[in-house]
Parts: C-alpha cells; sequence; structure tokens
C-alpha cells in the first residue's frame, strides 16, 4: 500500500509524524509531500529522517507566490507525482492542490482540519475530498465528519507524549522558571490580516523578573525584543518538552497557544481571529484570548504566581480520559481505503 501525506505549514508537522511512522512499520510506502516556505525543508529533513520526502510547490508570503507557486503549479505537481507513483490514498490538512489532484486522478483523499471558519476553503475540500473531518465543532454531513478531540492531540497526548528535562540544559532554564513565548509571521494565508509583530509592541512591559524564551517565526523581527529574551533557533530538539515545562504559554499564532493548553501551561491566544477550536479550550478554562496587550495583565499575573504541578497533570489526564486519541482515529480512516 502506497500513502502520501502533505505537509505545508509548520503547525502540520506533528500530526502525522506518529500515524506515517506507524504506518512505515506495517510496511507501507510512505511519501513526505511539502511546500518550499520558511524553515519548513530543514525542519521536515529533521522531524522526517527514513522518509521519502519531496518538495512540492513552494511560496515566499507574497499573495502571488501563494496563488501562482503555492497553488497553481503546486497542484499541476501533485498531478504528476501521483499518476507516476499511482498511490491508493493520500492524507492532508486542508490542501486544495491535492484534493484537486487526488480528484482528477480517481484517487481517494481524506483531510483532518481544525479551522471550520475558513468556510469557502472548506467547501472546496469537501466538495474534492473523499473525507473531511473537523473536531466537534462543525456540522456533520455527508462528507464531513468530527473526531473527538483537537488535532495537536496526535502529538501531545499523555500516551504520545512524554516530557524530558534535559531539553532545558542547552538554555540554561529551570522547570517552570521561566515563559514560553511564539512570535509567528504574518506572510502567511492564516495570518495575512494581522498585524506583524504582535507580542514585540508590548513586550517591554512584560515583567523582567523571569526568563523569556522566545520562538521567533520571522528572525529579522528579532531586534525588536528585550535583548534578555533567549531566541530560538529552529529546528528545535523537543519544543514540546520547551513549552511543557514553562509556566506560561503566550503566542501570536493559534496553534502553540493550544499546544500550552494541552500541555497543561496555562495559554494565551494574543492574535486577533476567532476560531471555534480555541473555544473548545477557551470553555475548559485551558486558554486566554486576549488580543494584543490586553493580554499584559494576565501574564504578569501568572510570571507571579506559583506553578500547579498538581493541576497540570490532573487536567492532561482529565483530556487523556474525555479526548480519542487522534492517532488511532487516523488509522482507522485511512484503513477503510486499504485494498
Amino acid at each position: 500500500m502506497k500513502i502520501l501525506f502533505d505537509i505545508k505549514h509548520p503547525a502540520q508537522l506533528n500530526l502525522f509524524k506518529g500515524i506515517s511512522k506507524e504506518l512505515q512499520e506495517e510496511n507501507w510506502e510512505v511519501t513526505i509531500c511539502y511546500l518550499q516556505r520558511g524553515k519548513l525543508p530543514g525542519i521536515i529533513k529533521k522531524e522526517y529522517p527514513g522518509f521519502n520526502t519531496v518538495p512540492v510547490g513552494s511560496s515566499n508570503g507574497t499573495k502571488w507566490s501563494i496563488l501562482w507557486d503555492g497553488n497553481i503549479k503546486r497542484t499541476l505537481a501533485f498531478l504528476d507525482l501521483i499518476k507516476k507513483e499511482n498511490y491508493n490514498i493520500c492524507v492532508a490538512a486542508s490542501s486544495i492542490p491535492l484534493a484537486l489532484a487526488c480528484k482528477i486522478a480517481g484517487i481517494p483523499v481524506i483531510q483532518f482540519y481544525d479551522d471550520p471558519e475558513r468556510r469557502r476553503i472548506n467547501r472546496i475540500n469537501a466538495g474534492l475530498s473523499s473525507q473531511l473531518f473537523f473536531p466537534p465543532i462543525v456540522e456533520k454531513s455527508s462528507k464531513v465528519s468530527v473526531f473527538n478531540c483537537l488535532k495537536e492531540w496526535s502529538y501531545l497526548s499523555p500516551s504520545r507524549f512524554k516530557p524530558a528535562e534535559k531539553a532545558l540544559t542547552p538554555y540554561g532554564l529551570e522547570p517552570y522558571e521561566y515563559i514560553f513565548v511564539r512570535e509567528v509571521s504574518n506572510k502567511s494565508f492564516n495570518y495575512y490580516n494581522q498585524q506583524d509583530g504582535i507580542i514585540s509592541s508590548f513586550a517591554g512591559n512584560i515583567h523582567t523578573n523571569t526568563r523569556v524564551v522566545l520562538s521567533l517565526e520571522d528572525k529579522s523581527y528579532a531586534g525588536r525584543y528585550p535583548k534578555h529574551w533567549t531566541i530560538l533557533q529552529e529546528p528545535v530538539e523537543d519544543i514540546h518538552s520547551l513549552i511543557y515545562y514553562s509556566r506560561l504559554v503566550l503566542s501570536s499564532g493559534d496553534s502553540m497557544a493550544r499546544e500550552g493548553a494541552m500541555l497543561g501551561v496555562p495559554g494565551i491566544y494574543c492574535g486577533t481571529r476567532k476560531m471555534k477550536a480555541n473555544e473548545l479550550l477557551m470553555e475548559a478554562g485551558l486558554l486566554q484570548h486576549l488580543p494584543g496587550d490586553s493580554a499584559l495583565p494576565f501574564i504578569n499575573k501568572c510570571i507571579d504566581m506559583h506553578f500547579d504541578r498538581e493541576k497540570q497533570s490532573g487536567t492532561r489526564n482529565q483530556l487523556l480520559q474525555q479526548w480519542d486519541d487522534m492517532t488511532v482515529f487516523m488509522k482507522e480512516q485511512i484503513n477503510r481505503y486499504k485494498l
């Protein structure tokens, strides 16, 4: 059996890591395709050793490049690859180019996504795909089904992820004595209408009596942040352990804010987009949506508070009992197309 996974954004890197390894161990021929964008090619090389990895399309962040290189040319490249390799099934997390190529080639494609707000994109994907899967934040239909968790749970569940304190050593960090900050670039499609460098605009007002580790997508912004902040150089070894042992996660992008919440760390999303996936965690009291500098009071309050390790463990165990094992779920869906 031959399967193709498409990864076009760093937030999708870990979603398919577990399932791709398990399928490879079961003698599936696994191909990992990726968009040539930013740091993604280097991270793919590091995170997917031993796999057949194929660059498909590119994007330099401009609207024209996203349309022409990241969609039109990418569709044609996928069509050539699919016809050449004759895959049994393709899998993605919202990829219209792959879905269109599969539709033309008559190959089944299933997708796992968590952003119902992209209504037009989702309608196209649903029409082109064999099945489109979301967390329990959408209405079901003949083409839309649900999984009972958020997609990040595929690699953050206690059954899949074990934190390692040794990940802190290269940075001279102590558990729960620092905060983790993620600043995304507004050059991607998801954040095109968002202010650039949101966190940089109020970074100087965050209490300085704690260490700060910064994951900065666009390194050209480095000079905008306090000099005592530690800027990570991607790819980072075991970034989720760095998040797990932080006392707070602050992110201008939605994915890493959710990751922090699922790791039992107080999470703040300070971006502008309103998302149902975030609301699922907000309703459980695990995530705060505080746009821009409105997040400052909560940030400084968390810095000054004692971190509750028992609450962190309890939160993760509760989610483990309530939610699906995402990797198991994906494998079940993929095996429906097994010959």
